[in-house]
């Protein structure tokens, strides 16, 4: 089907940048880049009316990680690496909230509890906590970060710098900077290939937009548009119960490496998701759905560790896609001639989306096309 004459304006411009993915990665990436270059023609595609990944699927921790999950890290990437990344989830948070506004996203500077129920699990981490806080010091400048307590009688972890925010409302706040930016938005429109050499992106066999320069900032869906990666997709489930007349856990709390993490939610519901681990292998997909087994071993861990009270429901579940690399350290590399991929943020995406965005933005003009 050949365009109408005033179609042509619609569907032959010729854009500096086209962004695929408007999640907070993408977004960030098309802000700073107009930010940088004002007379830049940017489009960012998507192929939901919303980005539907993990952006907006989340559970909302702004978190950079608990002693539990470092020591776990530690075990698959060198220490530099994990030092390196810690300090890109704390920088990657302050330049979210400067740049969107604390108010603007509903940030709650809370701080985050890590909980124990296996003593073991409590006294290795624990033995930790002089050493963390010592990394926290050299790295971020922060006095004891950490600290031993305990939470509704259960050994915890109390990490100071952690919060939780909104993140609906995150992407709405992004995406407005971004219309005012003259950013332009195609929402539904699934890319269903990019030549990454002569920087053409297909929606179908009679869509196609033109750019010098494309960013894929595709994370779990990455496949099918670069073959040539290690991401793979992580599906996480999130839980919202029905309101309680006594909340008993307020603020933010990680368990078991934070595989399992929850939060309060307003002042009367409690927000619980993850579980991931209970079958790996089942998550790995980029499927949206849910895990029964995943769900019953919530529901459990709701009634037998957070002995929530009889009668409460779940009141909404969803899932969410994340994107896993090998080592958990997202990519940032050129693909093809003219294409940049920023993707796999390993369920960390709220601390590092934004500033890998701006350093993907960064280096759009370097790429060698």
């Amino acid at each position: 089907m050949d365009y109408s004459y005033w179609e042509d304006v619609l569907y032959s411009t010729q854009y500096d940048m086209i962004v695929v993915g408007a999640g907070i990665v993408g977004q960030s990436t098309a802000y700073f880049y107009k930010k940088e270059h004002p007379a830049a023609k940017v489009l960012v595609v998507d192929r939901g009316a919303f980005p539907i990944g993990a952006s907006t699927r989340n559970a909302g921790f702004a978190c950079i990680g608990t002693i539990g999950e470092h020591i776990a890290d530690l075990e698959i990437e060198s220490e530099t690496a994990v030092k390196n990344r810690i300090v890109a989830r704390f920088n990657g948070l302050n330049l979210l909230r400067k740049t969107l506004g604390d108010e603007a996203i509903n940030y709650e500077d809370c701080g985050g509890w890590e909980i124990f129920t296996d003593e073991y699990e409590y006294e290795l981490c624990a033995a930790q906590v002089p050493k963390f806080n010592q990394w926290m010091e050299e790295l971020l400048g922060i006095e004891e970060m950490y600290k031993v307590g305990t939470y509704n009688n259960y050994p915890a972890i109390f990490n100071k710098v952690e919060g939780m925010l909104h993140p609906g409302k995150l992407i709405g706040r992004l995406h407005q900077m971004n219309i005012d930016a003259g950013v332009e938005f195609r929402w539904n429109s699934l890319v269903k290939d990019v030549d990454l050499d002569s920087g053409v992106i297909f929606i179908d066999e009679n869509i196609s937009f033109k750019a010098t320069k494309v960013v894929l900032a595709t994370n779990a869906f990455t496949k099918g548009l670069y073959t040539d990666n290690s991401i793979k997709p992580g599906r996480g489930y999130v839980i919202v119960t029905s309101a309680m007349d006594t909340l008993l856990w307020k603020g933010t709390f990680h368990f078991n490496k934070g595989y399992v993490y929850y939060r309060s939610l307003g002042e009367d519901k409690i927000l619980l998701g993850g579980g991931r681990n209970i079958d790996l292998l089942t998550e790995e997909t980029s499927e949206f759905g849910i895990n029964e087994s995943i769900k019953n071993y919530l529901v459990d861990f709701a009634n037998d560790v957070l002995g929530l009270p009889t009668g409460w429901k779940i009141e909404r579940e969803w899932s969410g896609i994340m994107g896993f690399t090998e080592t958990k350290s997202p990519y940032l590399k050129q693909v093809g001639k003219c294409g940049l991929l920023v993707a796999g943020l390993s369920g960390m995406g709220v601390a590092l989306g934004m500033q890998l965005g701006k350093d993907a933005a960064s280096l759009v003009d370097e790429l060698d096309a």
